[in-house]
């Protein structure tokens, strides 16, 4: 699953963000990932993409969401704690293992 976050600049639609999820062999997990252009971090883009991404992840009934973020991207890891996420540790200490369990 996989959602966009389009502009139009210039008179041509471009794509700034992307969020998607895969779907862990269980069929009740996802790693999902989360990327915005440059030019437009610190605009909410991002909170929006996940948030979305989270909403599609519970109707299709998915029971938690988790990504891995270096450990040093502290405004990644604020806009996930925003959301709801847990942070955890991770085997790799240069990463942070965030989770969201879903309910209902």
């Amino acid at each position: 699953m996989a959602l966009a976050a389009t502009t139009m600049l210039g008179g041509a639609e471009t794509l700034i963000g992307v969020a998607r999820y895969v779907r862990d062999k269980d069929d009740q997990s996802a790693e999902f990932a989360i990327v915005v252009a440059d030019s437009w971090h610190g605009r909410g883009i991002g909170g929006r993409l996940l948030a979305k991404l989270a909403d599609v992840a519970r109707r299709r009934a998915l029971k938690r969401l988790y990504g891995d973020i270096l450990a040093i991207n502290r405004p990644m890891l604020g806009l996930v704690r925003k959301i709801g996420f847990t942070l955890g540790r991770h085997e790799d200490p240069t990463l942070t293992r965030a989770t969201l369990e879903l309910h209902g």
